[in-house]
This record gives C-alpha cells, structure tokens and sequence, in this order.
C-alpha cells in the first residue's frame, strides 16, 4: 500500500529525516524524474561504514609521557563525529583514561593527547567510515616531540569487531 501522505517527498524521508521535495523534471532532458534536489547530498550516505580502529596492546618506550592522537575532516562540505578512546591494560582489565567525542566541521582536524607513562594501553578510534577521515596516533615525549616506534597511521589500526568501552 503506498503512503500518499508523503508520495511527494524525497526517498531519503523516512531514512534521515529529510524534508525536500521531488523535483517533477529534469533541466537537462526534460523527461520526469524520481530524484529529489537532496539526493547529492545523502547518496554517499549509506556506504558509509562506521569502524573501530585500534592499536592494540602497547607498552610505552623510554622515554614516552603520552599518546598523541591526530585525526582529519577532509571533506570540504560534511561534518563527522569521532570517538577517541585511550585504554590503560596494566591492571588486567580495561580502564578508560580517555573517552572524548568530537566534531570534525569540514576541512577540519583535532588533536589530543593523553598521559601513558609506565603501562600498557591501547588507543581506539571510532571512525565514521568516510575515506575523507583520517587518524593517526604517536608517542611523544614531555617535549611533544614524536618518539620512533610507535607510530600508526589509519592504515597500520587494526579493525575491531567490539563496541565502545
């Protein structure tokens, strides 16, 4: 049974809530369309999947003080959520030391940095899924200077099958 109420809306109406109309012709051909003007805008929106990236398990080098997180909006016109997540392992279990939700406005990037100094931790990224978002994590030192070894960029984080702690 078709829904008349919303017959003129646009396909993305029940799925993100959008209130455009249909457009009834196309400029360029003059032939009817079932495109709404905000098709553009959602069509990538379902191949977007969201992922949790993850160092792993790590032990801090000499001379560590924290894990330094970087991640990038790419995108020149959408904004994305990001979680980040640093993990202490030292006493068996997982104890969260940071737990910070942010907003990527467009052609944006944040950093964060969180103390690590002597243990084991891991560092999680909840990554929207977009190719235009990247994340990547370092050691530093008190200096803020990078430490070799533990550098991952996105492509080195491991995927995970887990939600958030």
């Amino acid at each position: 049974m078709r829904d008349y109420r919303n017959e003129d809306k646009c396909k993305y109406y029940h799925e993100y809530g959008c209130e455009d109309k249909r457009k009834d012709k196309c400029k360029c051909d003059d032939k009817r369309k079932d495109k709404c003007k905000c098709e553009d805008k959602h069509k990538d929106d379902h191949r977007l999947k969201p992922m949790v990236l993850s160092t792993g398990v790590l032990n801090t080098v000499v001379g560590q003080t924290a894990a330094h997180i970087e991640v990038a909006n790419l995108d020149p016109t959408r904004t994305f959520q990001v979680r980040v997540q640093v993990i202490n392992w030292n006493s068996g279990g997982p104890e969260v030391l940071l737990n910070q939700l942010v907003t990527l406005l467009p052609n944006q990037h944040i950093n964060l940095s969180q103390f690590v100094e002597p243990f084991h931790y891991e560092v999680r990224i909840f990554h929207p899924g977009s190719p235009n978002v990247i994340a990547n994590t370092f050691a530093i030192n008190a200096g803020t200077f990078t430490l070799p070894g533990l550098t991952f960029n996105q492509k080195d984080l491991m995927k995970l099958d887990v939600s958030f702690i």
